[in-house]
C-alpha cells in the first residue's frame, strides 16, 4: 500500500512544490526569485537592499500593466502522471459510502500578483534598486470547478498530507517586504509581489461500502501557501 508520506515524498522530489524557496524568511515569506533573463547583475538580488547615497539607488515604480493571476515561479515544472485510481481496499465492504480526493498530478505552482513595480537604470553603469510591497491582496483555495466549502476542506486536507504542509485555506501577503541589488546599465527590472499557489490536479468521487467508485468529477484545485518577490 502507498502511504501519505510515501506520496508526498515522490511529488517533493518530482513536482513543483517547496524547493524553489529552500531559504525561506520567517513568517512565510520566500527569499527572493529571479527569472531567467533579468536585467541584474548575477548573484546581487537579496531580502536585504543595502543602503546606498540617493543618488544612486533607485525605488521602485508602481505599474500599470494589470495584475498576473498565474504568473510562472522560477525553476517550477510540473511534476509526473501519477496514478489514476487509489489503492481499493482488496475487500467486499469498505465501510461507509463517503466522498474522497485524488491527485492525479502535482502541477507546477505559480503566484497571483498582488504588486507590481520596476525600476529604470537609464546610466551607462550599474545602480543599486529597491523595491518594496505596497499593496496587499487575499488567494484563497479555489477550483476549477465551483465546490461547497466541505470539498474544500477535504481538498486542503489533501494537498498538506500528500503535497504541501505549508498550504493554508486564506493568505493575506504583508506589507513592507523588500528585495534589490544591481540593476545592469541602460536596463529596466520589473519586480512582482504576491502570494504563491500549489497547484493540483485530480478529481472528487464517491466509494460505496462495496468499493465501487461513482461520481467522478475532475479538476484543478490551488492553495496559497507562500508569498514572496519574483524579479524579471
Amino acid at each position: 500500500m502507498t502511504t501519505a508520506a510515501g506520496v508526498a515524498a515522490v511529488l517533493l522530489v518530482a513536482g513543483s512544490s517547496v524547493p524553489a524557496f529552500a531559504a525561506d524568511s520567517p513568517g512565510g515569506v520566500g527569499a527572493p526569485l529571479t527569472a531567467n533573463g533579468a536585467e541584474v547583475v548575477p548573484g546581487t538580488v537579496t531580502e536585504a537592499p543595502k543602503a546606498a547615497p540617493q543618488e544612486e539607488a533607485a525605488t521602485g515604480v508602481d505599474s500599470e500593466t494589470p495584475l498576473e493571476e498565474d504568473l510562472p515561479i522560477p525553476g517550477e515544472v510540473d511534476g509526473p502522471d501519477l496514478p489514476a485510481e487509489p489503492k481499493t481496499p482488496m475487500a467486499d465492504y469498505c465501510g461507509h459510502g463517503k466522498y474522497f480526493a485524488h491527485i492525479t498530478k502535482n502541477k507546477k505552482n505559480t503566484m497571483s500578483v498582488k504588486y507590481a513595480t520596476y525600476v529604470k537604470n537609464d546610466k551607462s553603469y550599474t545602480i543599486d534598486f529597491k523595491f518594496t510591497s505596497k499593496k496587499s491582496g487575499t488567494t484563497k483555495i479555489g477550483s476549477s470547478v465551483t465546490i461547497s466549502s466541505e470539498f474544500k476542506v477535504m481538498w486542503l486536507g489533501k494537498i498538506k498530507a500528500d503535497v504541501n504542509a505549508n498550504a493554508e485555506k486564506s493568505w493575506t501577503s504583508e506589507l513592507g517586504i523588500e528585495a534589490g541589488g544591481k540593476v545592469k546599465p541602460k536596463s529596466t527590472v520589473y519586480g512582482d509581489y504576491g502570494i504563491m499557489k500549489e497547484n493540483v490536479a485530480g478529481y472528487t468521487a464517491y466509494r460505496y461500502s462495496n468499493c465501487e467508485i461513482g461520481q467522478k468529477k475532475n479538476m484543478t484545485v490551488w492553495a496559497p501557501y507562500r508569498e514572496g518577490w519574483v524579479i524579471k
